[in-house]
C-alpha cells in the first residue's frame, strides 16, 4: 500500500458521505483513477498547466466546492507558486494540494523533478497547512482530517510510490499542528528527541534503537505537520530535550528543521539542535537510496553524528 492511494481512498469516502469535492488533474489523472471512475462529473482535466489548475481550484472553492489538485510537487509548488499565493492563500480558500514524488523519489528523472524546496516555498505563505504522512494508514488518517475537517489551504506531501514502509501499529488521531509520538503514548523528556518527517520516520526509529543500546534515552516523533506547530507541544520539546534532531527528505534550508528552530525561538528556548536533510536543492539522477546515503541521510551517519555529541 502506498500513500498516493490513500488520499484517493479518503476522497471517495468523503464524497460518498456528501462532501462537495472535485478532482483537478494537471495531466495527473492516474492519481484520481478510482474517483474518476465512480464520479466522472467531479473530474476536471487541465493538462500540463499547473498555473491554470490552481486558478481553477480557486474558482471551485469560491463556489463552495472542495477542490483537490495533485501532480509532481516540484511543478505544483514552483510553476504555480504565484497562483497558490495570490489566488488561494490570500483568501484562505479551501483548496487541497497533493504534491507527489517529493524529495529523491523521482530518482533518475533528476533535479528538475525532485522536490527539495517545496516545503520552504509554501512555508513562507500565510494561511496554509503544510504536512506529510509517514505511511499508508497515516496518509489515510491525515487526508480524511485535512480534506474533511480543516478549512483553508492545505499542502500534503507524498513521496516514493510502490511498496512502502509501514509503522506496524495503530496511529494516533490527527490534531492540527501536533506531532505523533511513536516511542510511547506521551513525551515526557528525553536525552535525544528525534523529529522525523514522512518517508524518513522509519530511519528516525532505527536511529533511536541504536541510541537506546548506547544508554541514551531517545524519543521519536512522526512530525506529520511542518506548519502550523502547536505552541504547547513545542514548549514541552524545547524544555524537555537535551538534544533535538530533525530528519527530512528536503533541503536543510527552509524545511522542517528551520520551522522548528523558528518555533523554539518563539517560545524562548532553543535546545541543542542537529538538522539532517539535503545540503542543497539541486539533486542529481540516481537511485533514491544512493542519493540519500550521499547526503548523509542514513541510519549509520545520523546515529554516529548524534553519538559524537555525547
Amino acid at each position: 500500500m502506498n500513500r498516493r492511494d490513500a488520499f484517493q481512498e479518503a476522497m471517495l469516502e468523503l464524497m460518498t458521505a456528501g462532501k462537495k469535492m472535485v478532482c483537478i488533474s494537471v495531466d495527473s489523472a492516474s492519481r484520481f483513477k478510482e474517483v474518476k471512475a465512480r464520479y466522472p462529473e467531479r473530474f476536471v482535466e487541465c493538462g500540463i498547466c499547473e498555473q491554470v489548475g490552481m486558478s481553477v481550484c480557486a474558482g471551485f472553492a469560491l463556489q463552495g466546492m472542495i477542490p483537490v489538485i495533485s501532480g509532481y510537487a516540484t511543478f505544483l509548488t514552483m510553476r504555480a507558486f504565484e497562483q497558490i499565493r495570490t489566488d488561494i492563500c490570500k483568501w484562505s480558500l479551501n483548496v487541497k494540494i497533493c504534491g507527489t514524488d517529493t524529495g529523491f523519489s523521482p530518482q533518475y528523472s533528476g533535479f528538475t523533478h525532485q522536490a527539495l524546496e517545496d516545503i520552504a516555498l509554501l512555508s513562507s505563505l500565510e494561511n496554509i497547512t503544510v504536512a506529510e504522512a509517514c505511511d499508508y494508514q497515516d496518509a489515510l488518517l491525515m487526508s480524511k482530517y485535512l480534506f474533511g475537517e480543516v478549512e483553508g489551504p492545505v499542502y500534503l506531501r507524498f513521496g516514493a510510490r510502490g511498496k512502502e514502509w509501514a509503522f506496524g501499529e495503530c496511529h494516533q488521531p490527527v490534531r492540527a499542528g501536533y506531532f505523533e509520538p511513536l516511542s510511547k503514548e506521551n513525551f515526557d523528556g528525553a536525552d535525544v528527541t528525534i523529529i522525523a518527517l514522512g518517508q524518513l520516520v522509519e530511519m528516525g526509529l532505527e536511529v533511536a534503537e541504536i541510541l537506546e543500546k548506547e544508554g541514551i534515552k531517545a524519543f521519536t516523533f512522526n512530525a506529520r505537520f511542518v506548519k502550523p506547530l502547536a505552541q504547547d507541544m513545542i514548549e514541552k520539546i524545547a524544555f524537555g530535550s537535551k538534544l533535538v534532531v530533525s530528519i527530512e527528505e528536503h533541503s536543510v534550508t527552509g524545511g522542517l528543521g528551520d520551522n522548528l528552530l523558528r518555533a523554539f525561538h518563539e517560545v524562548g528556548k532553543v535546545p541543542q539542535f542537529l538538522k539532517f536533510g539535503v545540503p542543497g536543492n539541486f539533486g542529481v539522477s540516481g537511485k533514491r537510496d544512493y542519493l540519500l546515503q550521499n547526503c548523509g541521510l542514513s541510519v549509520g551517519s545520523i546515529a554516529n553524528r548524534v553519538l559524537s555529541v555525547f
